[in-house]
């Protein structure tokens, strides 16, 4: 009974990354980690940001494709070992999909500002650019919009690219009392 005491069901070391800063890559892919353990919150860089989504475009130019419900767990690795090698920081696989949703959702709302009439990004500044009549008529139909007059959209491309079309903007959603029906006419 006492050796059980001593030793907690489930419970298993966690081997540590080297020190990042001897310049010898870690490879996160076999480090186990416990999975009871609670996650703690990342501050993310602009620097961690641009090495998860180089490593993500690298994965889907490679021709791993995401699956339906986001990415898989080597690419999402694959992530994880680019930014602390890049960086020195650890993240957990829930602080790159998290990331990710916060990034795909920044990226859906670019590109609907995007399709708007007299929007478009200037690839220097990386700031969405429309006359100042357009950008009010777009804030009063969608306030939340108003933020990106001055917030930036870096790698807007490489979003393109991980992403693609696959956020729903609710642009075509109907209600159950919409007629739609192909006999409308009939």
């Amino acid at each position: 009974m006492e050796q059980n005491r001593r030793r907690p069901m489930g419970h298993f070391p966690v081997p540590r990354p080297i020190n990042p800063g001897d310049g010898n890559p870690v490879d996160l892919g076999r480090v186990q980690v416990d999975p009871n353990a609670r996650t703690r919150k990342v501050r993310w860089s602009d620097e961690m940001d641009g090495l998860m989504i180089t490593s993500l475009v690298e994965q889907v130019l490679a021709g791993h494709k995401q699956t339906d419900n986001g990415f898989t767990s080597f690419q999402v690795s694959k992530a994880m070992e680019k930014v602390f090698n890049g960086c020195g920081v650890i993240v957990s696989d829930k602080n790159v999909r998290t990331r990710l949703k916060t990034l795909k959702k920044d990226q859906a709302e670019v590109r609907q500002s995007l399709n708007m009439s007299g929007f478009g990004l200037d690839p220097e500044t990386e700031r969405i650019v429309a006359d100042q009549v357009a950008w009010d008529e777009f804030i009063k139909g969608k306030p939340e919009f108003g933020k990106w007059r001055t917030k930036l959209c870096p790698r807007y491309d490489d979003m393109e690219t991980i992403f693609g079309n696959d956020a729903a903007t609710g642009d075509r959603a109907v209600s159950g009392f919409d007629h739609f029906s192909p006999f409308n006419g009939i």
